[in-house]
């Protein structure tokens, strides 16, 4: 997808986003460029409503998908349960807005559309949304397609983004929200279909996906294993070596709790069922889950009370699964796994969602209708080790210039942030996908902030055959000025408390760092405080100064100041009263 235009309508606004908030993205003359990547970055002064935005789009379209997905919770359909409505279709936290973007359609959902005008045609969606009223989708060049006959809810689905990915470094829990709500979604999604033995795929129908901490090692993982091909001419992981210095994965281990139930039911239904139906038919690509896994370890074997820390046991079963890679353990994960890195991450991603079963069905109901944004500390989302379905241990990886593996948890935190952002965004880089980053490069170095935006890019790239065949929207909101250098000024929105956001005045790629401080940012100096006050003590002391003493003075301020705009300033003064 591609966004054109963001309005918020109602009266109180949504957050610090006022009433009549208008973000415009795309313009029109620039439609010729959707399909190439150009992230929008969000820039201003903390609290100046930045990350707002992001949240905005992850509540709408968390509200469209919880009208449009075909299974949801039996109980989630406009009823109120103990007073509190679990979902109300004409409600949303951004209640009145108007929202509008381009997407490719796929002739494989829309029969009726050839594949030429789907590869090359751009469905225009304009959703509007009124206080009380379900929101209305309009598929403005609808009869571009060739298209007159109403849509179904499967269709309707379809014109909504592929996912919303999110992802948020610091403590604003804000974004994380709707993220949450849908993973009780995805599980009771899951969980239905486990109770009527339906066949279950692991990738979620809902489309929003937060990837926080408890995701990051996944994420490696996955990368290393399905990203790694010999055959092509492009080492797409190459910024994982080069500035991580990760050379590869040596060992891991996974460890899947077997005997989970659902315990606020009647326990009938082994949690895992779904997922391992099939462990007798001896095909190669065999459609168990569980036992795709098992093709692909080094080793596996069941245990009872496994210990997860010395002298404590775990009284259950569990499915130890030992992997030591080579490029064997890689052929095969790429063979079972159909060479697409999201069909494993997917099955990890679910793994991690089944945790929920130790959440009870009150605070369950209680969480969808919630507008709490302190909900991952009102409730425990992740149990203790020995509860979890899905445990990682072991993960010992190859770091250039150490002579011994090192495990991933020894990473120091600008490391994991780096590996975890741009490896999310390689997962889901060739789907239809809007990304929300909050403030993903806090944890860099300045070396790596001037290198993440062409880290991403390089990501992004398509071979020409396919560069018109998706459409990929980014927002990331930042503090860094190398990121703004790194961006045309069109595609930089400057925010200022209370204000609309604009175009920078100047045009932001190629200037420097120093510069965007100044003008973006309002920084009154390049240096510190502590420093500008030194530098005022020595302006005024060499008001006082007689000329003879110049020489000596320009000494002092080199040797005592280091090279800064502000130093330049204050001999720039010495040598004009020189001469």
């Amino acid at each position: 997808m591609k966004l054109l235009r963001l309005k918020i309508n109602q009266e109180n606004g949504f957050r610090s986003l006022q009433k009549d908030f208008e973000l415009f993205f795309l313009d029109k003359d620039d439609w010729s460029e959707a399909t190439a990547f150009n992230p929008y970055v969000f820039a201003g002064k903390n609290g100046s409503g930045k990350s707002n935005v992001l949240e905005a789009l992850s509540e709408i379209f968390y509200h469209l998908d919880c009208i449009y997905l075909s299974n949801k919770p039996s109980y989630f359909d406009e009823e109120v349960i103990n007073n509190i409505a679990t979902f109300d279709s004409t409600l949303s936290r951004v209640n009145e807005y108007e929202l509008e973007y381009l997407t490719f359609i796929n002739n494989k959902d829309f029969s009726e559309i050839s594949n030429e005008t789907a590869l090359n045609t751009k469905a225009h969606i304009v959703i509007t949304k009124q206080e009380g009223k379900r929101p209305i989708i309009d598929w403005v060049n609808k009869k571009d397609f060739g298209l007159d006959s109403d849509l179904s809810s499967y269709q309707i689905k379809y014109l909504l983004p592929q996912y919303v990915v999110g992802y948020a470094s610091g403590e604003n829990e804000t974004l994380s929200l709707p993220f949450f709500k849908s993973r009780f979604i995805q599980y009771d999604a899951y969980y239905n279909n486990l109770i009527t033995e339906t066949t279950t795929d692991p990738s979620p129908e809902s489309s929003l996906i937060y990837v926080d901490k408890s995701y990051s090692q996944f994420i490696l993982l996955t990368n290393m294993l399905m990203h790694t091909n010999s055959n092509l001419d492009k080492d797409i992981l190459s910024p994982f070596k080069e500035y991580v210095g990760i050379e590869k994965i040596d060992s891991f281990r996974l460890i899947i709790k077997t005997d989970i139930l659902k315990e606020f039911e009647d326990k009938k239904y082994p949690l895992l069922k779904n997922l391992d139906f099939d462990t007798k038919k001896e095909l190669k690509n065999t459609s168990s889950y569980i036992e795709k896994l098992k093709k692909c370890a080094t080793t596996w074997y069941e245990e009872e009370n496994y210990n997860f820390f010395e002298n404590e046991s775990s009284d259950s079963s569990f499915l130890i699964l030992d992997y030591k890679v080579n490029e064997a353990t890689i052929e095969a994960f790429q063979l079972h796994f159909e060479n697409n890195p999201l069909k494993l991450f997917e099955l990890f991603q679910l793994l991690l969602i089944l945790e929920i079963h130790s959440v009870n069905e009150e605070s369950k109901n209680n969480t969808y209708a919630t507008e709490n944004i302190f909900l991952s500390e009102s409730i425990n989302f992740r149990p203790i080790e020995s509860r979890r379905v899905l445990n990682i241990k072991n993960f010992e990886i190859k770091k250039k210039g150490l002579e011994k593996n090192i495990y991933t948890k020894a990473l120091s935190d600008g490391e994991h942030q780096f590996l975890h952002s741009l490896g999310l965004c390689l997962l889901f880089k060739d789907t239809r996908s809007l990304f929300l980053l909050d403030e993903p490069e806090t944890h860099f170095n300045p070396s790596w902030k001037a290198k993440f935006l062409s880290s991403l890019r390089f990501c992004f790239e398509q071979e020409e055959e396919n560069k018109n065949e998706t459409m990929r929207e980014m927002l990331i909101t930042t503090h860094s000025p190398y990121l703004l250098s790194d961006s045309d000024s069109k595609y930089v929105q400057v925010f200022k408390k209370g204000e609309k956001p604009v175009n920078p005045d100047f045009q932001t790629f190629g200037t420097s760092i120093n510069s965007i401080g100044i003008k973006v940012f309002n920084m009154p100096n390049t240096v510190g405080k502590v420093a500008q006050k030194r530098i005022q003590e020595l302006r005024e002391e060499f008001e006082q100064l007689e000329s003879e003493n110049y020489d000596a003075f320009i000494s002092k301020v080199k040797t005592e100041i280091g090279e800064s705009v502000e130093r330049l300033l204050l001999l720039n003064e010495v040598y004009k009263k020189m001469k």
